[in-house]
């Protein structure tokens, strides 16, 4: 071979690896493409060359980015034979919090037809990390700010104060009440003991004379032994009986009383107003309640106020509950209005589940009135989720009134137990059975 036809050679394959390598390098591609346009308002750090992906499979590329009419736009090359249906979404996604951006598309609906090349649509404006922490940042400074203004009523925070310290104002009037009270209460209760070991004595001495009633051996069941006389005995023993058990039931109840202060405490957050609610619980026995007090209490900070409120202010909360297990039903009267709430503990089984709860409650089933320039024609629906940090504390959140104007609230709970209210209501309820009693007796 002479030396002309090897460095023919030679520079043939030069321009050979050369020309691969620019194919390569330059991703140049034998596949079949068609161009799809998507604007964005902002395009969130999405670069050229970034992957399209369709459910999670790439089928294209960001070909370019270009600023038209004050919007962006991803000028995308899909591959053949990728069918992009009318309605699909287009976002901004990454691959992680720090990750690489991509364009990621939601596939529409096949009925409404495909999209041709060469069309633009709009993509959804990606959430910029940067302006959600601003965000987040503003929301947390307007709650704090928030607790600490001053409405027509005062700050949040001395509104809060004032509340603890009528409730503890009061629970010192109702100490003094039971010191009071205390030694005659203290020897009833030593003596209840005593009382229901001779009750129990005297029925079964009752069911001894009884039996012996109905024979007739010796002088009195001789004597008994006239039908009259036997019956209108029996009668009297049997009335003793009833008195006697109803007088351990009562006594008993003295003890089984339960009672706890409620408070409920709802910031809703868009208008930057907050409602309370507070309640006393009473339980007489085991799986049974009954709970008063009053609801949307206070609405404070009104002169900060961005939106309408449409929860009416000072309503009335009067139920009757029934629990067992995991499940709570009350119905009654929720805020001046006939309903019923169910509350659901869906771990009940396990200790800390315990800690986790559900709640629904409906109310105003006949609504159908005008309220600060809106139509209610619906039944309010509110749901709610709390968690216990501590026996008597629990954070949660709460939608209400769903089916109208929903309103998302932060919501705190405050419960706890308050044992001379529980005696005070047993010693009032051995009261009204002793009169009962006097008035039987008459």
């Amino acid at each position: 071979m002479s030396l002309e036809a090897k460095v023919g050679a030679f520079v043939l394959g030069g321009l050979i690896l050369l020309g691969t390598a620019i194919f390569l390098l330059g991703d140049f591609s034998m596949e079949s493409r068609y161009t799809l346009n998507v604007t964005f308002h902002d395009v969130g750090n999405l670069t050229k060359d970034s992957p399209v992906k369709l459910a999670g499979v790439e089928v294209g590329k960001v070909k370019s980015l270009v600023l038209e009419n004050g919007l962006a736009k991803a000028v995308c090359e899909i591959r053949k034979g990728v069918d992009i249906h009318k309605g699909a979404h287009f976002t901004v996604a990454s691959t992680g919090i720090i990750g690489s951006k991509y364009l990621a598309v939601e596939q529409g609906n096949l009925s409404q037809g495909i999209v041709e090349a060469g069309v633009t649509v709009s993509g959804e404006d990606p959430v910029m990390l940067e302006k959600a922490m601003a965000s987040a940042l503003a929301s947390l400074q307007g709650t704090l700010d928030e607790l600490n203004a001053k409405g027509p009523r005062g700050s949040l925070t001395e509104n809060l104060r004032d509340t603890v310290a009528n409730v503890r104002e009061l629970t010192a009037n109702l100490n003094d009440l039971i010191e009071t009270t205390k030694p005659g209460l203290e020897k009833a209760i030593d003596r209840t003991d005593a009382i229901t070991a001779k009750l129990d004595d005297l029925l079964a001495q009752s069911n001894l004379m009884m039996a012996g009633l109905s024979t007739d051996k010796g002088a009195i069941g001789a004597l008994l032994h006239d039908p009259k006389v036997k019956d209108d005995v029996k009668e009297t023993l049997s009335s003793v009986k009833d008195a006697a058990t109803t007088a351990k039931d009562v006594f008993g109840r003295i003890t089984q009383f339960r009672t706890s202060w409620n408070l409920d405490w709802r910031y809703e957050h868009l208008i930057r107003t907050s409602h309370a609610d507070v309640g006393l619980k009473i339980s007489p026995r085991p799986g049974r309640y009954y709970y008063v007090g009053g609801a949307n209490l206070g609405n404070v900070n009104d002169a900060t106020r961005r939106g309408v409120d449409y929860a009416p202010p000072n309503r009335i909360d009067g139920l009757l509950g029934f629990e067992k297990g995991p499940f709570d039903l009350a119905v009654g009267g929720i805020r001046s209005s006939g309903g019923a709430r169910v509350t659901v503990t869906p771990f009940y089984n396990y200790e800390f589940g315990k800690r986790f709860s559900v709640m629904a409650q409906g109310y105003d089933f006949g609504r159908n009135r005008q309220y600060n320039g809106h139509m209610f024609t619906h039944p309010e629906l509110d749901f709610g989720i709390l968690a216990r940090l501590t026996k008597w504390l629990g954070i949660g959140a709460r939608v209400e009134d769903v089916q109208e104007v929903p309103r998302y609230q932060t919501w705190a709970n405050v419960m706890f137990e308050d044992q001379d209210v529980s005696y005070l209501f047993g010693l009032a309820t051995f009261g009204t059975a002793a009169t009962k009693g006097r008035s039987k007796s008459k």
